[in-house]
């Protein structure tokens, strides 16, 4: 706690300390040295528009910091408008945040007394220097200390001393009444009542009435309770953030242990390997063991610097901890809320930054030695670093998702770590666990056979024979939200069947035997609509249209086994058809030229149909779920040309929802 009770100039305990509006202290002849003149300037007006704009700058900056207190005795923060002065004569530039503050006539000689340091210092035996006269004690002989009470009938100051020397509570002086002495308001001289929320300042009932009428205020007793209470749950966050830095001390100093452990290691390994090869070694081996050596100098210099540099924010934290617990046992109220909120704020400020600027221990160093060289080798015989690679980086720009596939690029991670190869990992769309789906030693993978309308999130890794490295930042890919197939060419059969045509779009059946044909691509998730267009229909046949698993029966109509969910139409009705069970006839047939709408939203498990985008029947299905073929089941007579990727019509996709 020495640290704070030193003035940042003289670094001698504080005498006579006062505060600075930037929340830290001087010691009074300190700071009236540090004060400079500001120039005169012969338009009086328009020095006065500069100062009260520089004073505007400074509150600003001052209640950023919490700071409330002015360097006026008449001023207070929130009004920087309305100066009391019309010119600065002084300016001082903060030794320790360099917060430039502007004075009047008084200069240094205006600022506040810091009573809670005065009081702290004294109590830890420092030197505050004589107290103002105001404040002295009027019956010390000789060097005058502060007074702590006043004789009402007596009209006399005495300090603690001299009151029990010269007015004892007892006798004819027993009913004086004693008051004690502390903060006075610096414009009315009367002790402060209240406390205003909206100035932030202890004010008088005399200020209350002239300026502080329309605010906020409380009692000074509450006030000063909250500013504690606020201070102590900040100095328990600053209690627990020091223990944290003590414990990494520890850390810091036990790793020294093992990097000693480690390079007497290495010394082992250099020696019994030197020995292992011919004389003409020697000379180099002694240049691999001071190498060895110097590693561990400069890792034992790395841990002390560390350790130095976290006992000094540690020493600083606890230093700032021990003067808030004193601070906290200020009976003044009004000489604490002065200090409260600035405390508070440096222990929150300390707190939050006490650990995040602290470097990792050391490590030990992760050293080999290669002996396979042969002796025209020796001279370049050197150490092998033996860690895993660095965190590849994702090559964003050669990174693109088309339809249900995507291609990831990435570059290597920086030298000197060698990569025997990488891998790259997918998750399932959905924000679900990742998965393997790459391993090898090229830098660009294309996957297949994904979902669309879905955010696939990526990652890569390097490995070498020490491990594997860190993961390189996560990337997304959205793949399309319209799904676009064809029909699969393995569905043309070898006897002529079933013909596919006008690039995988469309389908004519040769035979009476129904032939399912699919689509090349499965559809797991979103809205798709497609429509199937009828070319060729002369009445006979026996069209079905609708979705299958891969495993359907290609021999019968689509529908006829547990596997297809379809509609089957001809020239004047339909029926739905699912497992061999017909339902749900609705009126209305298809002819050549009409085309016939699959709606499926997997996101409602709901299969619907429509004939020249208009609902035909009631939802068909519902309640599926997985993955499923855009499916059609022909035979002879019939020719349909597939065109996939269509917006659902608007009341197809209204009729659905209200059905819902």
């Amino acid at each position: 706690m020495e640290e704070e009770l030193r003035c940042f100039v003289c670094k001698e305990f504080y005498k006579e300390p006062v505060l600075l509006p930037c929340g830290h202290a001087l010691c009074r002849v300190c700071a009236v040295g540090l004060q400079s003149h500001l120039p005169e300037v012969d338009n009086a007006s328009g020095t006065a528009i500069d100062y009260q704009e520089a004073d505007k700058a400074s509150v600003s900056s001052e209640t950023d910091s919490g700071v409330v207190c002015g360097s006026r005795p008449n001023s207070f923060a929130g009004t920087p408008a309305a100066s009391a002065y019309a010119s600065a004569a002084f300016t001082l530039t903060c030794p320790q945040c360099n917060k430039q503050v502007f004075l009047d006539d008084n200069g240094a000689e205006g600022l506040p007394p810091f009573r809670v340091m005065r009081t702290i210092v004294e109590r830890f035996g420092g030197v505050v220097g004589a107290p103002p006269a105001e404040e002295a004690c009027q019956m010390c002989e000789g060097e005058r200390r502060a007074a702590v009470v006043r004789c009402e009938q007596c009209s006399v100051r005495y300090c603690a001393g001299c009151r029990d020397a010269w007015h004892p509570t007892r006798g004819p002086l027993a009913q004086h009444e004693l008051r004690a002495l502390g903060t006075t308001c610096s414009d009315h001289g009367s002790p402060p009542v209240l406390y205003c929320n909206t100035c932030l300042v202890p004010i008088c009932q005399r200020c209350l009435a002239e300026r502080h009428s329309t605010h906020e205020t409380q009692q000074l007793s509450s006030a000063a309770r909250a500013y504690k209470t606020e201070l102590s749950q900040s100095l328990q966050q600053l209690s627990e953030q020091a223990k944290a830095m003590t414990e990494y001390i520890q850390v810091v100093k036990g790793s020294g242990d093992k990097i000693n452990e480690s390079c007497e290691e290495l010394e082992r390994q250099i020696d019994q390997a030197c020995a292992e090869v011919t004389r003409a070694i020697d000379r180099r081996r002694d240049e691999l063991v001071r190498a060895a050596r110097n590693t561990r100098s400069q890792a034992i210099a790395n841990m002390r610097s560390l350790t130095s540099h976290a006992a000094q924010k540690l020493r600083e934290a606890t230093s700032l901890l021990h003067f808030s617990i004193e601070a906290l046992k200020e009976s003044d109220h009004a000489a604490f809320l002065q200090v409260g909120n600035i405390l508070s704020v440096r222990a929150q400020e300390t707190a939050a930054g006490l650990c995040s600027s602290l470097d990792p221990p050391p490590s030990p160093p992760a050293l080999t030695l290669d002996i396979e060289p042969v002796l025209r080798t020796v001279r370049t015989m050197n150490f092998v670093e033996c860690i895993p690679p660095g965190a590849p980086e994702m090559a964003v720009e050669a990174c693109a998702a088309r339809g249900c596939s995507c291609t990831l690029a990435w570059r290597p991670p920086a030298a000197p770590a060698a990569v025997r190869g990488y891998v790259l990992e997918l998750d399932d769309g959905l924000g679900g666990p990742f998965r393997e789906v790459y391993c090898g030693r090229e830098t660009v993978c294309t996957i297949d056979g994904l979902h669309y309308a879905s955010l696939y999130s990526a990652r890569v890794k390097a490995f070498n024979g020490a491990g594997e490295g860190p993961y390189s930042e996560v990337i997304g890919l959205q793949t399309s939200q319209v799904a676009w197939f064809s029909w699969d060419a393995r569905c043309a059969g070898a006897e002529g069947a079933l013909s596919l045509g006008a690039g995988g779009l469309s389908a004519r059946a040769a035979g009476w035997q129904p032939r399912v044909v699919l689509a090349d691509q499965p559809l797991a998730r979103g809205l798709h609509y497609w429509r199937l267009r009828i070319d060729s229909y002369d009445g006979d046949a026996d069209p079905a249209f609708g979705v299958a698993r891969a495993d359907v029966a290609r021999d019968k109509m689509l529908g006829s086994d547990a596997l297809g969910w379809a509609m089957y139409i001809d020239g004047s009705r339909s029926w739905f058809v699912h497992g061999g069970a017909h339902g749900g006839r609705a009126a209305g047939g298809i002819a050549r030229g009409r085309s016939v709408g699959v709606l499926l939203d997997l996101t409602r498990g709901t299969l619907r149909f429509a004939v020249d985008d208009q609902a035909q029947g009631d939802v068909a299905f519902t309640g599926l779920r997985g993955a499923f073929y855009p499916a059609v089941s022909l035979n002879r007579g019939v020719a349909i040309t597939l065109e996939p990727g269509l917006p659902p019509p608007p009341e197809l996709l209204m009729a659905n929802l209200a059905i819902e």
